[in-house]
């Protein structure tokens, strides 16, 4: 149930409410034997409710934002767990923020970034995509940069088809993922877009703990 609507703007109650409405734009593409892979944190919650609703299977993706040098908040690149980087290429460059220097904050968050995805996996092992409908959900899609680092480390281990996917992103982000993806999913793509929590009513935090609950879920 969407609860407000501001002219294209979307308000949902909660991620998993979120998540609930994309398992009905998802449902043609997805089967038991599909697997989801929701970005950690808050995107493992949004697929969490999409795998429970169509009965697929779930795994995380872990990838962690890499700020510019002079203001940690501001995002250049994202690197995930299997060091696949994405980088906002406008940003490094208007900044004269080197490749060398992205890759090398990139290489150093690894160790950390393997440690939390063997953690989040500690209630069960990770599912292997080779031959499956693989969609990597995320609960928003800003600029791209996170999703788009995800999506090419799944690519890598050979799903039959590859889905990107959210209940919400800017029309910057989906301009970025459709020629690189099969697929992407998402009900509402906003030209106005300053930030993913806008569209929820509650984006509280999500913890690790919330995290190995979803994963621990018997499918």
């Amino acid at each position: 149930m969407i609860l407000a609507a501001r002219g294209l703007r979307v308000i949902f109650r909660d991620r998993v409410e979120a998540g609930e409405r994309l398992a009905d734009e998802l449902k043609d593409f997805l089967r038991e034997d599909s697997v989801v892979y929701g970005v950690a944190r808050g995107g493992v919650i949004v697929g969490d409710a999409v795998a429970r609703r169509l009965g697929c299977l779930l795994d995380v993706v872990v990838v962690k934002k890499i700020g510019a040098p002079f203001n940690p908040e501001l995002a250049v690149a994202a690197v995930t767990e299997y060091g696949d980087v994405a980088v906002e290429e406008e940003v490094a460059s208007f900044y004269g923020i080197t490749r060398e220097q992205i890759m090398r904050h990139a290489s150093a968050q690894l160790a950390t970034l393997k440690r939390r995805a063997e953690t989040f996996r500690s209630a069960g092992s990770g599912v292997d995509p080779a031959g499956r409908v693989a969609a990597v959900i995320d609960d928003g899609l800003a600029t791209g940069t996170t999703m788009i680092a995800a999506v090419q480390s799944i690519r890598k281990k050979g799903p039959a088809k590859l889905i990107a996917s959210a209940p919400v992103a800017s029309t910057t982000a989906a301009s970025k993922l459709r020629p690189i993806v099969d697929e992407l999913v998402c009900p509402f793509i906003e030209e106005e877009f300053y930030a993913v929590g806008e569209f929820y009513e509650n984006f509280s935090q999500v913890t690790d703990e919330e995290v190995i609950r979803c994963l621990s879920r018997k499918r």
